[in-house]
């Protein structure tokens, strides 16, 4: 029944993956494969138990993360994310390959991509895949693991209000929960709320929010500027204002900027067709850096700005999967000189991604329309959590998108809405953003334009709506891609792809979904380094 599964997921990703091309107006990619391995279930099972970063407690949670998430990955999906997944980055890999070309890459062999369709859907749940044995940061790991799995987490807690709706809050930053704990007038410190006094919290919140009703509950969490929502059906999703403009967006948005005949990148180097590009990383968490590892793992020079040290980040549980192939640069912009610092950098990147709150950073003179006076010719990549739309400044984290838009009620019901498997709302549309980017910078390398790139958290939501839609109908027309049982690399015998020399030491990184026959070595481009003071050389 397995196999049978991912047989279906493999035709489903050939469906998705076209698609996808006519979404975004791609006329040719080079020949792609989707793989179909009997052995994959079993050889990813067995990594659930090898290599765990953890001890005791938590190493057990781990563990059982890992086999829930490959186990679904193995079974018929109500909602798709596997094809998506293996469409959007076998996509990426024609792109990236149409870049290296247009820079001067003489390819020896005719470029193919390979795509497994079970180590794609993995992508959606690797941060629990990921092995790093630092002591240190694996103390911080696990705090931080602690501190967000707590009562308050929407991924795993819905909650019924006094109208009998379901609803969910999102708040992974403990600046976000204090909001909403105070808003509450609660008199249990916010930092009090942990995994360990769940069951007791649970309780408590179950009594509070009968008090409400679940539109009252939804402004409260945004009008507090924390994070929270009614549950809704897609029907209902799509019949709001915010839900009609979302629908309205395409899946990727350019806005030319202008022409740029200045830049010259040069024929890339060993690392990849992107190699010699500078990309400025203002991303966190999962998505944003989701999208800037795509560009890393095709060469890109990635610096990502921080304001503390990798080790001490909040949100180390999540984050580790997100920094490969990267350098990081800690600046405090509420310092002069660190304002400025990045203000340079700016004015000598390629590409901006940009994953924070709209507006975040106009406060320091960043806001999009103030990095284009610095630097006219940047390609600015954004991914924001309800595009164009009356809250386009509100915040929003994945799991709530999936909650918002419809996909948790699609993947089980009204009464019992059930998140998707892993984190795929961070992963999809990262990814997604990472494609838009690429085709930015081939279409620089074609005319020299400039353009900004958008998308959004729901729109991706909406993105697997309609990717399910498309599959549930009988497909006409032929596929430019082929399906295979056996891949033509030793790359997917390995669950985890091991790194050395990073900021903490030697770290296994899940192995990517694709392999591209003229880029054959990704893994090169996974260090990432912690504390740098500019661009790789």
């Amino acid at each position: 029944m397995a196999s049978q599964a991912m047989e279906k997921k493999a035709v489903q990703s050939q469906i998705v993956f076209e698609d996808l091309k006519h979404k975004l107006n791609i006329q040719t990619t080079i020949p792609t494969t989707f793989i179909v391995d009997e052995s994959r279930h079993g050889e990813l099972m067995k990594a659930c138990h090898s290599n765990n970063p953890f001890g005791l407690l938590f190493g057990f949670v781990i563990v059982k993360l890992r086999k829930k998430g490959v186990n679904k990955l193995f079974e018929d999906e109500k909602v798709l994310q596997t094809p998506a997944v293996a469409a959007v980055l076998a996509t990426c890999s024609s792109v990236a390959t149409s870049i290296g070309a247009l820079r001067g890459d003489a390819f020896e062999r005719t470029p193919e991509t390979f795509c497994d369709v079970a180590f794609a859907g993995m992508q959606a749940f690797r941060l629990f895949m990921s092995d790093s044995k630092d002591p240190a940061f694996k103390k911080v790991r696990v705090a931080s693991a602690v501190r967000v799995n707590n009562a308050w987490n929407g991924s795993s807690y819905k909650y019924q209000a006094g109208d009998e709706r379901h609803v969910s809050f999102h708040v992974y930053y403990q600046s976000q929960q204090k909001k909403l704990v105070d808003a509450f007038n609660l008199n249990k410190p916010s930092e009090k709320y942990t995994m360990l006094s769940t069951r007791f919290d649970m309780k408590k919140l179950r009594q509070l929010f009968r008090k409400y009703t679940s539109d009252q509950l939804e402004e409260l969490a945004f009008d507090c500027d924390a994070c929270g929502c009614k549950i809704r059906s897609r029907d209902e999703w799509e019949s709001t204002e915010v839900g009609k403009a979302v629908c309205e967006m395409p899946l990727v948005r350019f806005e030319e900027k202008g022409r740029d005949t200045t830049t010259v990148w040069g024929k890339p180097n060993s690392r990849g067709p992107l190699s010699g590009i500078k990309i400025l990383d203002l991303t966190h968490i999962i998505a944003g850096p989701a999208c800037s590892r795509v560009l890393a793992e095709y060469g890109a020079d990635l610096l990502m700005v921080r304001r503390g040290k990798f080790i001490e980040q909040e949100q180390a549980m999540l984050e580790l999967d997100g920094w490969a192939g990267k350098n990081s640069i800690q600046l405090d912009l509420n310092e002069s000189a660190a304002l400025e610092r990045i203000k340079q950098l700016i004015r000598e990147a390629d590409v901006i991604t940009y994953s924070y709150q709209s507006g975040a950073l106009d406060k320091f003179g960043l806001s999009q329309e103030e990095i284009y006076k610095l630097n006219p010719n940047i390609i600015y990549s954004n991914l924001m959590c309800f595009s164009d739309s009356v809250w386009r400044n509100r915040p929003g984290w994945a799991p709530l998108a999936e909650d918002i838009t419809g996909l948790s009620v699609r993947n089980g019901s009204l009464e019992n809405p059930i998140n998707l498997n892993g984190v795929p709302l961070d992963y999809i549309p990262g990814m997604i953003l990472a494609l838009g980017t690429l085709l930015a910078i081939e279409r620089k390398l074609k005319d020299g334009t400039t353009c900004t790139v958008t998308t959004s958290l729901t729109r991706g939501a909406q993105w697997l709506h309609e990717c399910t839609d498309i599959c549930e109908k009988e497909h006409v027309g032929e596929f430019s891609s082929r399906i295979a049982a056996k891949a033509p690399t030793a790359q997917w015998d390995k669950v985890l792809q091991f790194v050395d020399g990073n900021s903490i030491g030697k770290v296994g990184f899940p192995t990517p979904a694709t392999y591209n026959t003229v880029y054959p070595d990704l893994t090169q481009n996974m260090k990432f380094n912690d504390g740098c003071k500019g661009w790789q050389q």
